[in-house]
């Protein structure tokens, strides 16, 4: 077996390689190691889009297109870990979200009326896995505090919050984002009375085919055929048989897994609660002079970015320096003008191709 993985070595907020080493030495395997840079960043991201074929809300596409690179040059099929977080309720956001319901319960005297499956008692042990999620925590709970279920889990997964009059609004009509979701998240297959089913439910019929499509596109465009085998059917089935209060068991994150997988693994893996997705430092990188400030800058400043009839480029400009650590304001702005570049700018040129019957290389 050989492992794959990378890291942003300069800041340790961006690295869990620690842990990916003491997986393969416990296991024994070898173990390729890949340290992203800025310059991978602005010598890629135009590649990255054209391969996507259209913009995405996170910015894990990037690193998963530098892995999926690296492991081309051994393989040619690998195992990725996409599902296990949905089927068996791995997020850090169903804690956060979870824990507010445990707090307005407890006010309300009504936490053993039969509805929560988790108390507040047995949750606050597991809280340190919120340490590192404080501006999430700190979006979240801003406004609407203990309101509806629906509306609070929509808040903490709603990015165009810190979208403001970089977007002329007027032209997207009554579409209403929430309407969609709601449909989603309040499904008749839903359990009505667990909070947690609602939310893994709506993540695993929406959040999860999205990044499917990405692990998919960044690991073929190197050759690569990447396997979910959390998503075999068979195992998708079982887990959905399991009950909300033994997959989240005192707010325990994927119980359990960790508890099948608890002989096999480091103690350290089992028992981490510094659990991440795979952020880019993005704001870190934009706020220095260097290739990628010079990148983004270039991108959103060209004649093409400053005209564009539903994004007003100048403005993200403007804010680029205020960008949040872990923010995805920036990179969505950035994605959606590299798309743009790449596909609605050369439509001409796309045409011209087909009337002449010849493929794009």
């Amino acid at each position: 077996m050989k492992g794959f993985t990378g890291k942003f070595s300069f800041d340790h907020a961006y690295d869990e390689s620690r842990y990916a080493g003491e997986l393969a030495r416990s296991r024994g395997f070898e173990l390729h190691e890949l340290d992203i840079t800025a310059q991978d960043f602005a010598q890629h991201m135009e590649q990255i889009i054209y391969h996507l074929d259209f913009p995405t809300a996170g910015p894990g596409a990037f690193p998963q297109f530098m892995v999926s690179r690296l492991a081309a040059r051994h393989r040619k099929v690998v195992l990725g870990g996409q599902g296990g977080d949905e089927i068996f309720g791995g997020y850090v956001r169903y804690l956060a979200a979870y824990f507010e319901q445990c707090i307005k319960a407890a006010i309300d005297g009504t936490m053993h009326s039969g509805n929560f499956i988790v108390t507040y008692e047995s949750i606050i042990p597991h809280l340190s896995a919120l340490r590192n999620y404080k501006p999430m925590l700190q979006q979240f709970w801003r406004e609407g505090l203990f309101d509806d279920l629906d509306k609070r889990y929509f808040r903490l997964i709603n990015r165009a919050a810190e979208l403001q009059d970089e977007i002329d609004w007027s032209l997207l009509g009554d579409y209403s984002p929430f309407d969609t979701f709601r449909g989603i998240f309040r499904g008749t297959n839903v359990p009505k009375e667990s909070y947690f089913d609602s939310m893994t439910h709506f993540d695993f019929k929406t959040l999860l085919p999205a990044l499917l499509q990405v692990e998919d596109r960044m690991s073929m465009a190197h050759g690569v055929e990447s396997r979910v085998p959390f998503l075999d059917r068979h195992l998708v089935e079982l887990a959905a048989t399991i009950p909300s209060n033994i997959k989240f068991k005192d707010g325990n994150m994927k119980h359990v897994l960790k508890s099948c997988m608890r002989s096999v693994l480091p103690e350290s893996i089992v028992n981490r609660t510094d659990k991440m997705g795979f952020p880019v430092p993005l704001q870190e990188w934009v706020s220095q002079q260097g290739v990628v400030r010079e990148f983004v800058t270039d991108i959103l400043s060209s004649q093409n970015a400053k005209g564009r009839a539903l994004i007003d480029n100048r403005r993200v400009l403007d804010g680029v320096d205020r960008e949040t650590k872990f923010g995805r304001k920036l990179w969505g702005f950035l994605c959606l003008e590299l798309w743009q570049r790449a596909f609605h700018d050369r439509a001409s040129s796309f045409k011209q191709l087909l009337n002449n019957g010849e493929t794009l290389a």
